[in-house]
């Protein structure tokens, strides 16, 4: 995969370090050459100082051979436009912005971009541990239709099994992870206390969900 960023700062240059590890291709572009420091040593892609929508910085950053492009500045204005450049002028299939303002994501989805809001993401974390407790996590998906969620088992009686705790249709055991290693259990497989438990459910059953996994104590 060939992928162009615009902006390095740290979610930027997190984002191509990783790339860049995993082997694919990457070039980042940044106002500033100074933020090319917070790349790490072992970044071996490409690094421009330009503007993020100048037609002529993207070219030499290879935006014409580009899979997906990622605009991640802390300037909604530019991550728009950029992105907007970057799908529109030069046909990169997949346009990534990083937009803080949530009342601007759906009017952004209209021009077939994907948004990252990390306003949301944020208040989604906060919310989480206010209901869960430090242990968990929630992400949001399908238009806030289903969540993912991640707790830590916290036994309620003894040998329960995920059949004990999955509700057909609104809560469904995904995957457990004991031990530091991940799998895919079956209805029959014992839980264990200090599992983490990764759950599929639905937001109409969000409250359940909350009274299966949460600590009293949070709730």
């Amino acid at each position: 995969m060939y992928a162009v960023i615009v902006g390095c700062g740290l979610v930027g240059s997190r984002v191509a370090a990783m790339l860049s590890r995993d082997g694919h291709n990457v070039a980042i572009i940044d106002k500033r050459s100074e933020s090319f420091a917070n790349l790490p040593s072992e970044y071996d892609g490409l690094t421009l100082t330009g503007i993020a929508f100048d037609e002529e910085v993207l070219k030499l950053a290879g935006i014409e051979q580009a899979d997906v492009f990622a605009a991640l500045t802390d300037n909604d204005n530019v991550n728009i436009m950029a992105s907007a450049v970057a799908k529109n002028l030069f046909g990169v299939k997949r346009a990534i912005a990083r937009v803080f303002d949530p009342a601007r994501e759906k009017t952004f989805k209209a021009l077939g971009l994907e948004i990252v809001t990390p306003t949301v993401l944020g208040a989604e974390q906060v919310y989480s541990r206010f209901v869960m407790g430090e242990n968990s996590a929630h992400l949001y998906i399908s238009n806030n239709d289903i969540e993912i969620m991640e707790h830590e088992y916290q036994p309620k009686r003894k040998e329960e099994q995920v059949k004990d705790i999955e509700v057909h249709g609104e809560i469904r055991v995904a995957a457990i992870i004991r031990n530091g290693k991940s799998f895919i259990p079956d209805e029959l497989e014992f839980l264990h206390k200090g599992d983490r438990i990764i759950s599929i459910v639905t937001v109409a059953s969000l409250h359940k969900a909350i009274k299966t996994f949460g600590d009293s104590n949070n709730i």
